[in-house]
């Protein structure tokens, strides 16, 4: 077990972040160990279950003046009509209501203009006009009011730069607002930036408001007084492309047949993790090399017994999942086009950071969660509870009464939720939450080998011991 650790959360895989050349190093080394334990292929001939995640190209723009940074997503809405990567250096002008009457005493020659604007369809037939009248490419545009539409917008865009399965990506595709101000239809290069409120305050040293109050006693007086507000000196860089990201990613099952064929049970663990950031290696040895670990052990010692010819009492179906760290992506695959019908699944057990300990248990680290739910979750809990026969170590504790963050991540937090969503029982192996969580400190030697040993052997147990009363589970509910 140490050993399955120790490789899936070495350097060499990076993180095994989903998509990336680190999970598939994972996926593989998974069929392998499979394949040499004796577990038959999932599907045919093959251990993985394929799919595919989609996302958008996640792009870069930033605006810079004098340490003054506004990116996007945070300070606006980017708009563009052509793919580019490009550093624009401007200054900026703001050209009031962006009338003509205005723009006749401002030299907007070569600059990006910013105006004010009621509404985005306003902005774009204004930002028309005075790129005809101008040829100005770049616009940013003021809105004195949070604009439902423009942070409608932005929320799409922003979701679509994570990763989906295909028939959510649909979905969401069919949510994009694609009126002309958010999907520009002239030839004519453009840049449109539509800022959240007072995100060009550094920039001008006005607010929203000031700059319209400006704007408006401008046009009362017919003066040029907009030529002498501050032109600050912009420098955009633009790394766009609006073109999606289609990977073929993998789960790796391997199947067990029981004496009733007609019944499985599916235990799974995630193998991916997060991969690298700010150039360094989020290892996941807790997160979840140490699920996946036990996830290996388990299945090598359930294939021994049917080797020796002690077949389980139905279908055991070990599953390693990859997306987890995405939202549930490969589960949710899984679970959705399942190479057994659902109905016949008796349970999820699904094995999730079982490496460390959480602060309740700082001083007795010899302890599981189980958490169970759905249809005769009650009974899944006492068949682990009380009906084991394993010598476990004195004062080992198998608890449900987990803290609120980790009660929160039982409820929605790893694979085991797209089995309950789909009306299958769940049971959660778990030891909590802890500081290196999502860290590059979450490695290895910090791992608690002795407690998952006895989870090891006690989950085990409990896949023979639920199996044993599938027909009871099956055949009787609780609430």
């Amino acid at each position: 077990m140490r050993h399955h650790v120790y490789e899936l959360a070495s350097e060499d895989y990076k993180g095994r972040q989903t998509g990336e050349e680190g999970q598939k190093m994972a996926a593989n080394y998974i069929k392998h160990r499979f394949l040499t334990y004796g577990l038959d292929p999932l599907s045919g001939k093959s251990f993985f279950y394929p799919y595919q995640i989609v996302s958008k190209q996640k792009d870069y723009v930033v605006v810079k003046n004098q340490g003054n940074i506004l990116f996007w997503p945070w300070h606006f809405f980017f708009v563009s009509n052509t793919p580019q990567n490009d550093t624009i250096k401007t200054k900026l002008i703001f050209a009031g209501f962006g009338s003509e009457a205005e723009l006749a005493n401002l030299d907007v020659t070569g600059k990006a203009v910013a105006f004010i604007a009621d509404n985005p369809q306003e902005a774009y037939q204004t930002i028309l006009h005075i790129q005809q009248l101008k040829g100005t490419r770049s616009f940013f545009i003021i809105f004195p009011d949070n604009n439902r539409d423009v942070e409608k917008a932005w929320g799409v865009e922003y979701q679509m730069t994570d990763n989906y399965l295909p028939d959510e990506w649909q979905r969401l595709q069919s949510e994009v607002i694609k009126e002309p101000w958010a999907r520009p239809t002239v030839t004519d290069s453009l840049n449109i930036f539509y800022c959240f409120p007072n995100v060009l305050r550094n920039m001008f040293l006005l607010t929203d408001k000031e700059l319209e109050s400006i704007a408006k006693e401008n046009l009362k007086s017919k003066e040029a007084s907009l030529a002498y507000l501050i032109q600050p000196d912009l420098q955009c860089l633009v790394h766009y492309s609006d073109s999606l990201i289609t990977k073929p990613v993998e789960n790796v099952g391997g199947f067990i047949k029981g004496t009733d064929t007609s019944h499985t049970i599916v235990v799974s663990a995630h193998f991916d993790h997060i991969g690298e950031e700010l150039g360094r290696i989020n290892y996941g040895a807790d997160d979840n090399a140490s699920g996946t670990s036990v996830l290996l052990e388990v299945s090598r010692l359930m294939a021994g017994q049917t080797q020796q010819g002690k077949k389980p009492a139905c279908n055991v179906l070990f599953m390693a999942f990859s997306g987890e760290e995405m939202g549930l992506l490969g589960s949710m695959a899984f679970t959705s086009q399942p190479t057994i019908p659902l109905e016949q699944i008796v349970c999820n057990i699904n094995l999730d950071m079982i490496g460390r300990w959480d602060k309740a248990h700082t001083w007795n680290k010899e302890f599981v969660y189980l958490l169970t739910a759905g249809n005769n979750h009650k009974e899944l809990y006492k068949i682990g509870k009380h009906k084991l026969k394993l010598d476990l170590p004195s004062g080992f504790e198998v608890s449900h009464n987990p803290g609120p963050k980790e009660r929160l991540a039982f409820k929605y937090g790893s694979d085991h939720y797209s089995f309950l969503t789909k009306g299958v029982p769940v049971a959660f192996f778990f030891t909590g939450l802890h500081e290196d969580y999502h860290t590059p400190n979450d490695i290895p030697e910090k791992l608690n080998y002795p407690n998952m040993t006895t989870i090891t052997y006690m989950v085990y147990q409990y896949i023979n011991q639920v199996a044993a009363q599938q027909q009871k589970l099956f055949n009787n509910g609780d609430d």
